[in-house]
């Protein structure tokens, strides 16, 4: 977006890329034409993914880290293609029509713009997006540097130390933030830290009641959604010709996803998925925002860029009602998506965004069962047939 495992991660400790792997080793067998997917098992499957993912840094700009990890993923699953500009795409063949489903690889992030001569970084935001700066003051940040990542932390004048200007002053600009590595300028410029470099932010994955709480939620769960897809239509035939895509720089206004397209690459059908809002939090009033975690992914009927496809919805819909699978409704505002850049490229487009509460922060919260759901329902929607 341009917004039962219990198992906490400590901060700063790395989730081991082989959690996810251990647990589809031995995937649970589904039978029948109807998916009633087990929550626990396969939820459980979900969250190792959606930790394993959401841990790594991938900042716009710098994606490598994630498109590299979901390649090795899709190893042996179909074609794997990888574009000039990062854009990461796996082809599964099958009768047409040709239908894509894309999720951004990008996070929020910071860069440098500057390293004074004590060694302090002043920085921009990676993106376009507006951010408030409460969400970013004293918040720890893993710097990606030439040299391996360094820890920082992004900070500003405080206490004591204020000004009584300062104390009155009730909005705060870029130049008054800084990150502070505790390195000199010296020591900084050795461990490769210089103009351009990227940071994302490094809150750690906590589990919260139900919910999966941490940074990058957008839009790892849309690519979590494409991995685990990956591997159950490898157990089944897709009644379509299917390409699966990660996109890049989607958060500074969706530049990978105009190149979808290129290379004589054609598609009839469009699927975003990419985390939508969800409005069940004390100050956002449901009428709205009327989306609730734990409620499945939602069908998106706009947003701020473009109307989706009525036909995708109703379709979807009814697959959605075959296999019992939860499903919502919602209209977005001040929200945009990769789905605009695919209608201009001749598909019919659909939204499909499993919810998340605060959206743009370190502290994005999805509950795993609707990005299972939302898994589930393309699962019902591509494969011709349950496995035997």
């Amino acid at each position: 977006m341009s917004d039962f495992r219990t198992r906490d991660t400590a901060p700063g400790e790395r989730v081991e890329a082989g959690a996810y792997q251990a647990l589809t080793a031995n995937p649970p067998q589904t039978r029948g034409a109807r998916l009633a997917t087990p929550a626990g098992e396969e939820t459980g499957r979900m969250e190792e993914l959606l930790r394993t993912l959401c841990d790594l840094p991938g900042p716009t700009g710098q994606e490598e880290a994630v498109t590299g990890w979901v390649a090795r993923q899709w190893e042996g699953r179909g074609e794997v293609t990888l574009t000039p500009v990062g854009n990461l795409f796996l082809h599964i063949p099958g009768p047409g029509p040709r239908v894509l489903l894309a999720a951004h690889a990008d996070e929020l992030s910071l860069i440098v713009r500057s390293v004074t001569a004590d060694g302090f970084l002043r920085v921009l935001p990676g993106e376009r997006d507006v951010f408030s700066f409460p969400y970013f003051i004293g918040q720890r940040f893993r710097i990606l540097a030439d040299g391996g990542e360094v820890p920082g932390i992004l900070a500003t004048t405080t206490g004591h130390a204020l000004t009584p200007e300062q104390r009155d002053r009730t909005r705060l600009s870029w130049d008054d933030l800084f990150i502070d590595l505790g390195m000199t300028a010296e020591e900084a410029a050795e461990a490769g830290i210089g103009v351009g470099t990227r940071m994302v932010w490094d809150p750690g994955i906590s589990k919260v009641g139900r919910l999966l709480v941490g940074k990058a939620m957008d839009d790892r769960l849309g690519v979590a959604v494409l991995v685990e897809l990956s591997r159950r239509l490898a157990e089944r035939k897709p009644r379509f010709d299917v390409t699966l895509a990660l996109t890049v720089q989607e958060e500074i206004g969706m530049v990978g996803a105009s190149s979808l397209a290129r290379d004589g690459r054609t598609f009839d059908v469009g699927f975003i998925i990419d985390n939508g809002l969800a409005g069940d939090i004390p100050t956002v009033a449901e009428a709205h925002m009327p989306v609730r975690l734990g409620g499945g992914p939602a069908l998106v009927h706009r947003d701020s860029s473009v109307h989706y496809s009525r036909r995708l919805i109703a379709e979807l819909r009814a697959v959605a009602q075959e296999h019992d699978i939860p499903v919502q409704d919602v209209v977005l505002y001040h929200y945009s998506s990769d789905g605009a850049h695919l209608v201009r490229q001749g598909m019919e487009t659909l939204l499909v965004a499993p919810p998340i509460r605060y959206s743009h922060s370190p502290f994005e919260a999805v509950d795993p069962r609707d990005v299972e759901s939302t898994v589930r329902l393309f699962e019902a929607y591509l494969a011709e047939s349950a496995p035997e």
